[in-house]
């Protein structure tokens, strides 16, 4: 069994390798946590720019990009209360965000 399958373009027949760490990504849901609603969603922050890490405001330890990784923030207080967080760090959020 073939782990990096390759796949042909629609655009120029070309074959291009499939992207695997996207199939690791996870679809955006609603979770809840204290009665608050948070949009949550891995990432591995690929698509970051260079030199860009994030502080996860759960164990205030530095997430480099690469990782794999939860962004969440609360849905009625909007994107600006977005944080980044260890997946670990995520499943024992207690809900609060300063």
């Amino acid at each position: 069994m073939k782990k990096n399958r390759r796949r042909k373009s629609p655009r120029d027949g070309e074959y291009q390798e499939l992207d695997v760490s996207r199939l690791k990504m996870s679809i955006p849901h609603i979770e809840q946590k204290r009665g608050g609603e948070f949009q949550v969603q891995q990432t591995n922050g690929a698509s970051a720019e260079e030199g860009k890490s994030w502080i996860c405001p759960v164990c205030v330890v530095t997430i480099a990009p690469g990782t794999i990784h939860t962004v969440a923030w609360d849905v009625h207080r909007g994107v600006q209360t977005r944080r980044h967080f260890h997946n670990h760090c995520w499943k024992i959020f207690d809900g609060i965000l300063p």
